[in-house]
């Protein structure tokens, strides 16, 4: 696996986006992002001692788009299943890919495409300190534990499991691995709001469905969404 590191980058999704002559795993990994990202452009407030870091996976032809829709689930089930082995807690799984416990926000997951490869880029609360303002809605791992981790050792373990996961998929097991997440469904049974371009659809979140889309019920009808930004409801 080829790795880069860096003690500060803008972002590590732009450095192998802007890379030529990527390879399958390869990872940039930094100790501070100055410009990273979430999703639907989101920014990603980074201080030292989290994980962050960025890695490709090659586009395979004979998998359709709609197939790799379900790519960020893929990812963020990776991420929980390594979290899960370094400490067995009770972590959940919020769709479409970010992982919670205690309510707060652990890891966060950004997927782009360029040309053959998917830019797949993590963010994980490991040794940081979250900030005042955003104690209310995110955690890390060492707040958790009072312990101090190996973040190099955790970023390549979930890269790891991820081509572990994503072999599962590939081989069929995709009823299996969407079994595991639903079981760990931080949605389900949760009044949500759904907001797509300038839409807005409240209800009740059920299931992650075969599709990989979200079922809401509202009112008498049943939805599914395959994107939108998730709002829970106090």
């Amino acid at each position: 696996m080829k790795i880069h590191r860096f003690d500060i980058i803008d972002s590590t999704n732009k450095f192998l986006r802007e890379k030529i002559d990527l390879e399958e795993r390869e990872c940039a990994i930094a100790k501070k992002q100055t410009a990273g990202k979430g999703r639907r452009g989101n920014n990603w407030v980074s201080s030292e001692g989290a994980g962050l870091f960025s890695f490709i996976l090659k586009e395979e032809k004979d998998i359709s788009p709609e197939e790799y829709m379900k790519l960020p689930l893929i990812v963020g089930y990776s991420v929980l299943k390594t979290l899960k082995k370094i400490e067995n807690l009770d972590y959940k799984f919020k769709w479409t890919n970010d992982i919670y416990i205690y309510d707060k926000k652990l890891s966060g997951i950004l997927i782009e495409k360029r040309d053959e490869n998917y830019i797949i880029g993590i963010g994980i609360n490991i040794n940081n300190l979250i900030a005042d303002e955003l104690k209310m809605i995110a955690i890390s791992l060492k707040e958790i534990t009072e312990k101090s981790y190996d973040i190099e050792e955790i970023i390549l373990k979930v890269i790891d499991e991820f081509f572990i996961q994503f072999d599962r998929f590939k081989n069929g097991d995709w009823k299996d691995i969407l079994n595991e997440i639903n079981a760990l469904n931080y949605l389900f049974g949760k009044k949500i709001e759904v907001s797509y371009g300038d839409k807005i659809e409240n209800g009740i979140a059920g299931d992650i469905l075969e599709s990989g889309e979200l079922e809401l019920f509202s009112g008498d009808e049943i939805k599914r969404y395959n994107i939108g930004e998730i709002h829970i409801k106090r």
